[in-house]
């Protein structure tokens, strides 16, 4: 019996996997410019940052879970 390929959540949860780094550091050096301005401070920086990373971490466990079930 041919196995059938991976469902689509645990796609999604590869690609937020990959992208994480990359989302990091984009979204880093785009506040660090609006810090330099002095248009947000470094502890709104900080906030953002750590919004993005649980965010991303959160869908990640959710599509790997919705993607579990389906199983």
């Amino acid at each position: 019996m041919k196995e059938e390929s991976q469902p689509q959540a645990w796609w999604k949860v590869l690609a937020l996997a990959m992208g994480l780094p990359s989302l990091i550091v984009g979204v880093f050096f785009g506040l660090y410019i609006l810090v330099q301005k002095g248009l947000i401070g470094w502890t709104t920086l900080l906030v953002v940052m750590l919004l993005v990373i649980v965010n991303t971490l959160f869908l990640m466990v959710r599509y790997g879970l919705v993607g579990k079930n389906r199983q």
